[in-house]
């Protein structure tokens, strides 16, 4: 073949041209980057459906870490400020810089976490609002929460806001803190009465329901009941560890020595000493009602049945240990990884708390 009749190096035919003859122009249409993402995002999701429906796995753990996350991270925030007041009261008493510093780095953390869930649960009510009508009473119990929520977050940025005028002031900027906390812990109340009544609006029998039937506390035991007795123990456990999972991520960046962090993780598990063991007598009450009842029936007990409630229990004891022996350490510091894996084991309370938020005995 002569040499001019060869197809050039990037010409996708075999059809050879006369000699002297030019190429006719190729039209090709040009590529959308839109159309290519959106294609490569939905062969994603497509994947994602076929690895989530074969794998059991996925299929209890996704829908466990997708509630269970962000509870915790909601009691993480709630009661944040009665640790920063109770700090700055201790550092005033003691004449101590350190827990002053330790106090302004505990609000850093409840700051940043509380605007965080704040614009996260913005986002999430707008996408979930064609779930209920608007101006409707669940729409308006559901802004309230809200805006409660807001309020809170609002009086722990003005407390952080105003650390350095009031900085000669530790009475007066404790008040602020234990305000803070006042509101993040009704905000925890409003969020979970608003969680139920969401919750009841997707029952088969809503229209039929009364708030007297949403909000029963005359059945004892009920769901209602051990959610209502679990909120405040374990408002006040969750904060300490993920105040110690704060200190650990921002040491890199503030390193005030290797005193300071030890003398802070030990104060922080002293704290969670006081309130896991409370959770932990609330979660063994539950289990007992739920095994009683199998206990007492004609056939025998089923191994599976006992599963739950007895890990239940047994994970709340696991951080109990790992708090009671940091607190005796003498390096507290070395027990960073028991620390950081008590904080997620800390997701089994407060998913079995949303449970309980969001069942229903009639």
């Amino acid at each position: 073949m002569h040499p001019a009749q060869r197809p050039g190096p990037k010409e996708n035919t075999c059809l050879a041209l006369p000699f002297g003859a030019k190429r006719p122009l190729r039209q090709t249409l040009p590529k959308c980057p839109l159309f290519a993402e959106n294609a490569r995002i939905e062969n994603s999701m497509d994947k994602f459906e076929i690895l989530f429906g074969s794998n059991p796995v996925l299929q209890v753990l996704v829908p466990f870490i997708t509630v269970a996350l962000p509870m915790l991270f909601l009691f993480a925030y709630a009661t944040f400020g009665f640790m920063v007041g109770s700090l700055e009261i201790k550092g005033a008493r003691s004449g101590r810089a350190l827990f002053d510093r330790a106090a302004k780095q505990l609000a850093t953390a409840g700051l940043v976490l509380g605007w965080t869930l704040l614009i996260g649960s913005r986002v999430w009510l707008f996408v979930q609002s064609e779930g209920y009508v608007p101006q409707s009473f669940l729409a308006v119990v559901v802004e309230l929460s809200w805006g409660v929520f807001g309020f809170a977050v609002i009086a722990s940025s003005i407390h952080f806001a105003v650390w350095k005028p009031l900085a000669n002031h530790k009475i007066g900027h404790a008040f602020l803190a234990y305000f803070s906390g006042i509101n993040g812990l009704f905000a925890l109340f409003a969020l979970m009465g608003a969680i139920r009544l969401m919750a009841a609006a997707e029952l088969p029998n809503a229209a039929q329901l009364s708030l007297n039937d949403i909000y029963n506390f005359s059945q004892v035991p009920s769901p209602q009941i051990a959610a209502l007795a679990l909120i405040l123990p374990l408002g006040l456990a969750v904060p300490p560890l993920a105040a110690i999972c704060w200190i650990f991520v921002r040491r890199q960046k503030e390193d005030y020595g290797r005193d300071y962090y030890n003398a802070l993780v030990k104060w922080c598990a002293s704290w969670g000493l006081v309130f896991w063991p409370l959770v932990t007598l609330v979660l063994a009450g539950t289990a007992w009602m739920d095994i009683r009842p199998l206990l007492g029936a004609a056939t025998p007990v089923a191994p599976m049945a006992l599963v739950e409630p007895t890990v239940r229990v047994l994970l709340p004891l696991v951080i109990c240990l790992v708090l009671w022996l940091t607190k005796r350490a003498e390096l507290p510091m070395r027990m960073k990884p028991y620390l950081i894996v008590c904080f997620f084991l800390a997701l089994g309370a407060s998913h079995y708390l949303y449970t309980c938020a969001t069942g229903f005995v009639f």
